[in-house]
């Protein structure tokens, strides 16, 4: 598919500075856009993205407009033209009813009423349980195991020795909205895949979304429990185990080794390094950039609260210090 700039810029009403003959063939981020591709830039803190940049033309404020070294369409809310225009780019996508004549199979051991969508392939010796869909173009290696009411959609890489258990969903949309003026909320169209490595396994009614224009990859050897969301374009390297329930918001990198304890929030757009412990119930809300254990909690109070035994708690040390530094005196 192909769109010019000029159509592109009537239907979200921007103002085009360039060439409208120019022909959109898809989104991508700042950093990974090749020309013919459109991306965005939606605060002033992407200006470094921006000045280097491959696309053929960029979403962005009148405030960025001289910053951008490419095509510029130019609008009030970025996020929000970016969230309108993924719809342009992305193609529909029927769920699959009963197994199409495309899909390779090899033979693969599949349960009652399974759906197989087209161009599907399976390696040898697979089992697909019961009731399970996998959607248009997935690709699943060899021995993988399937159970039952697993919803696998369109686009996924599945690599060999996998286990994914029951109820669980590969590749649905991530949690992207973007809110106009009115205050109402405009769903953004996920255009990435998900992709996962060699022996991995998959909890029960885990989720792992798709990315929104990378993709969201598991890596080799990990290991998931049940009922954890991985949101979009989160990363998670080779050998990581995370436990049940667990919350991984979009856009956050886990490195190798790494083991992350039942319940943990991980907020989004964070990096942790290699061979990190996260303890049950943690809140993970910056980057870790060092090895090693680690522990955060605090009972629920008023943010406003918060921001107040925030600061006492990184003072403490230094009100320890002083304490002991006036009991020594008053002991003298």
């Amino acid at each position: 598919m192909m769109i010019t700039l000029g159509e592109i810029a009537k239907q979200l009403n921007a103002k085009l500075i360039g060439d409208e003959t120019i022909g959109i063939t898809g989104l991508n981020s700042l950093e990974q856009a090749q020309a013919s591709q459109l991306s965005y830039a939606s605060s002033l803190k992407y200006l470094d993205a921006l000045a280097s940049t491959q696309a053929s033309a960029v979403i962005l404020t009148q405030a960025t407009a001289k910053e951008c070294p490419t095509n510029a369409l130019v609008v009030d809310n970025p996020y929000l033209a970016f969230a309108q225009v993924s719809w342009l780019f992305t193609p529909k996508h029927v769920l699959p009813q009963g197994i199409d004549s495309s899909a390779i199979t090899n033979n693969a051991k599949l349960a009652n009423n399974c759906a197989i969508g087209k161009a599907v392939q399976l390696g040898e010796n697979c089992i697909i349980g019961a009731n399970t869909v996998i959607g248009d173009n997935t690709i699943i290696g060899d021995n993988v195991t399937i159970g039952p009411n697993v919803s696998i959609m369109h686009e996924c890489v599945i690599g060999s020795d996998v286990d994914i258990s029951a109820g669980a969903v590969i590749g649905s949309d991530g949690f992207g909205n973007a809110r106009d003026a009115e205050g109402r909320w405009h769903k953004i169209a996920h255009l990435g895949k998900v992709i996962i490595g060699d022996r991995v396994t998959i909890g029960a009614n885990t989720t792992i979304d798709r990315g929104t224009l990378g993709n969201t990859e598991i890596h080799h050897g990990v290991r998931l429990d049940n009922l954890i969301h991985i949101a979009h374009n989160v990363v998670i390297g080779e050998n990581t185990a995370i436990a049940a329930s667990t919350g991984i918001a979009g856009s956050t990198t886990l490195g190798k080794r790494c083991m992350i304890g039942g319940m943990v929030g991980i907020v989004g757009h964070l990096n942790i390094c290699d061979d990190v412990i996260v303890n049950a119930t943690s809140t993970v809300d910056k980057n870790i950039t060092k090895p090693g254990v680690y522990t955060g909690f605090t009972p629920l109070m008023t943010h406003k609260k918060w921001q107040n035994v925030g600061i006492w708690l990184t003072k403490l040390d230094k009100i320890c210090k002083h304490l002991n530094i006036k009991l020594k005196h008053l002991k003298g």
